[in-house]
């Protein structure tokens, strides 16, 4: 991918990166909603900091709510996303615990949510799980409203 400088380039379709600290659950989420409702409008991807595997139970809750979660996986944030990225939203607890370089070619959202995997009681806990993704759900929806409504 050829590295992306300076003002965005609003002749193709804006790009929206959802990173949190470990791309395992949250931004999962985020990826594959904004893929099911904003693919028209926006290319969707998601990162994160140090990335883990995949939480299972984040596709277990995104799957019973019908959320194709196929070919969702961690992926490493690094200099070529951020230069791909129009938008950037950080799904954390504090906005400061996701550090990025600030720079031109993108603007910055916080979406303040702690992660499932410390709210769970056990290994078997989804309901912090289930609340994060509809949280998340919610938020996508209410972004591609508002998409749709600034394209009238």
């Amino acid at each position: 991918m050829a590295p992306y400088r300076g003002k965005p380039d609003l002749r193709r379709r804006p790009r929206l990166l959802f990173v949190d600290p470990t791309n395992g659950a949250r931004t999962q989420m985020a990826e594959a909603y904004g893929r099911q409702m904003l693919s028209d409008r926006l290319e969707v991807r998601s990162a994160g900091i140090v990335p883990h595997d995949v939480d299972p139970r984040a596709l277990q809750v995104m799957e019973a709510d019908g959320v194709d979660a196929h070919g969702l996986y961690a992926k490493v944030l690094d200099q070529d996303l951020l230069d791909w990225a129009d938008l950037v939203v950080t799904l954390s607890t504090e906005a400061g615990d996701v550090k990025l370089r600030e720079q031109d070619s993108f603007v910055r959202k916080h979406w303040p949510m702690d992660d499932p995997a410390r709210l769970a009681r056990d290994g078997e806990d989804v309901a912090p799980y289930i609340k994060t993704r509809d949280d998340i759900k919610r938020r996508v929806r209410q972004f591609a409203n508002s998409i749709r409504l600034m394209n009238r």
